[in-house]
Order: structure tokens, then sequence, then C-alpha cells
């Protein structure tokens, strides 16, 4: 009778951990990876969403003010533009409302009421918001909005950044 001794029992064993091993750590890598593609995805498709909902409100609105500055500072920075990082608009009907950065979140405050709504989705933390306002007689004005994001991927600390940003041309607003 042939039977295995108990050192090639071992060197099996020990061979097949080995082979075991690299397996998981290759699994838990892909599954890393997969996580941040989808944290990555996510956020951006996020910060797009905030960034069309302001373009949809303000594209017919008349912008009243970026930060402190008004048309006349507006004016006055010329090619450059004016920021800040608050913007308020009045829209169609005359009604105001103020988007700004409060607590991480894109706040749209409704001047007539006082309500807010956040246009933050999930777990998204917005870290900057900047409006510059671009004016020039003549011409309609344009807003160029810059969020940046982050949101952090479940159990693992990694934090994921990203920035969007986008101009758009106010039809209501600057024709002198």
């Amino acid at each position: 009778m042939k039977a295995y001794t108990l050192i090639e029992m071992i060197v099996s064993v020990l061979l097949l951990a080995m082979v075991l091993l690299a397996g998981t750590s290759l699994f838990y890598q892909n599954l890393k990876a997969a996580g941040l593609s989808d944290v990555d995805a996510n956020l951006g498709n996020a910060l797009q969403t905030m960034l069309r909902s302001i373009e949809k409100d303000i594209r017919y609105s008349t912008v009243t003010a970026v930060g402190s500055g008004t048309r006349t500072e507006c004016l006055a920075a010329g090619t450059a533009g004016y920021g800040g990082s608050s913007l308020t608009v009045n829209d169609v009907e005359g009604k105001q409302t103020v988007y700004s950065l409060a607590n991480n979140k894109v706040a749209s405050t409704a001047a007539e009421t006082g309500v807010v709504v956040y246009l933050n989705v999930g777990q998204i933390k917005v870290t900057a918001l900047e409006f510059t306002w671009f004016c020039q007689g003549n011409i309609s004005d344009k807003i160029k909005i810059a969020i940046d994001g982050s949101n952090t991927v479940l159990n693992t600390g990694i934090e994921v950044k990203q920035s969007v940003s986008a101009d758009i041309n106010l039809l209501n607003s600057g024709l002198n």
C-alpha cells in the first residue's frame, strides 16, 4: 500500500493555502476597485444633477447679485467676471431665490417664504460652490457655476472627489 507522508501533506496544504490567499486578495482588490468606480460614477451623476437643477431654475431668471456684488460691480469687472459663493436671481414671476453652500449642501432659499431646499442627494458632500457672473452691454449675461464635491466609499475611509462646471447663458438678464 502506498500513502502520502506527513511532509507531502503539509506541503500540499501550504500550497493550497497560498493559492487561496492570493485568490482572496485579488477578489477583494477587484471588489474595492468596483466600489471606487461606482462611487466615482454616482458622485459625477449627483454633481451633474445639482448643476442641471440650478441651470434649469436660472436660465430664464434675472441675476440680481453674485456674492455681495451687483450688476454695477459685474460690469466693472469686465471680461474677468465677478465671482462669489452665492447667487441671487429673480424668476419670471419676480420671486427671488438665493443659491448658496450651507453645511456642505447646495441650498436653494426662497426669499419670499424663507423655505430652504437642499439639492444634494445621498451622502454627497459639496466642498465648494462658486458662481462667476459675466456681463457686458447689449448681450445676455452668462453665469459660470463650479461645484466641487466628495463622497466616502463605505467602510473604507477612502474619499472620492470630483468637480463639475458649466457656463449658462441667461436669456432674461443683461440685455441693456
